[in-house]
């Protein structure tokens, strides 16, 4: 798929994920159009199970549930277990368990059917190789290195500032790769001035976008610095008042770059 296909679908996954079943249904659609077998029917899938719970959930429509599981189960189960990043089986024991649910509750009980059956997508991007190609020649250039060198002396915000100017050259992934470097420097200036906050917030920004590229094979230890903000947000989690004066700064972990 295109960057612009990549764009829409996962903007669709967040949606479905959210609960947002019948926009995620028009982001997918978005992409199908442009598309033709394989992902036509897979994409099909999703939309059919978006429309769903789309049913269950605005219209409380036992029909409309049960037909459009029926027609997505059938086109999910060839892609066992896994396609363009979604976790298959698991969706499928999703949808059987919803069905029963749903035939045990029938069309006048409907209203009553246990919320918890409805799954959230389990997505990671797909192995890139144009993308590994990019972040290796990013992760080489003096700027980039430049920051790693700031951050790594607690030159946090000035670190910052010579990732963002990264960040403006960078289009697609890679601008959303360096911005979560970006985001990891301004949130360390912040929690060093006691700007809890802001600091929380963009820890957890930092770390939403990092997840995207845990899979990605770089040569940056990417799960050491994700579990690092995630130690770092679940201190920050027990002192929720901003300047808060007893918090302990938390030093980050080295930035080291390992052999290609």
């Amino acid at each position: 798929m295109t960057l612009d296909d990549w764009a829409e679908f996962e903007h669709g996954v967040e949606l479905f994920n959210s609960g947002k079943f019948w926009h995620s249904h028009e982001a997918w659609e978005l992409v199908w159009r442009r598309h033709a077998e394989d992902e036509r029917l897979f994409l099909q899938g999703l939309i059919q199970l978006a429309a769903a719970y789309h049913q269950l959930m605005t219209k409380h429509n036992y029909r409309g549930l049960i037909n459009n599981f029926n027609k997505a189960y059938e086109k999910l189960e060839v892609f066992q277990p896994e396609y363009s990043g979604v976790l298959i089986t698991p969706l499928l024991k999703f949808i059987e368990q919803g069905k029963k649910e749903a035939e045990r509750l029938g069309p006048k009980k409907i209203a009553a059917f246990n919320y918890n059956l409805i799954p959230k997508l389990q997505f990671h991007k797909p192995y890139n190789p144009d993308l590994v190609v990019a972040l290796r020649e990013l992760l080489k250039s003096e700027e980039f290195l430049e920051g790693v060198k700031l951050f790594n002396t607690g030159y946090h915000w000035e670190a910052h500032e010579v990732w963002e100017d990264v960040w403006r050259e960078q289009q697609a992934d890679a601008r959303t790769f360096v911005q979560a470097f970006v985001q990891t420097a301004a949130a360390y200036s912040f929690l060093k001035i006691r700007k809890i906050s802001s600091a929380k917030y963009l820890f957890q920004k930092a770390l939403e976008k990092f997840q995207q590229f845990e899979n990605t094979d770089c040569p940056l230890p990417l799960k050491a610095i994700m579990e690092d903000i995630h130690h770092t947000l679940e201190l920050l989690a027990i002192h929720p008042s901003q300047g808060e004066a007893t918090l302990k700064y938390t030093k980050p972990l080295t930035i080291e770059l390992t052999p290609a």
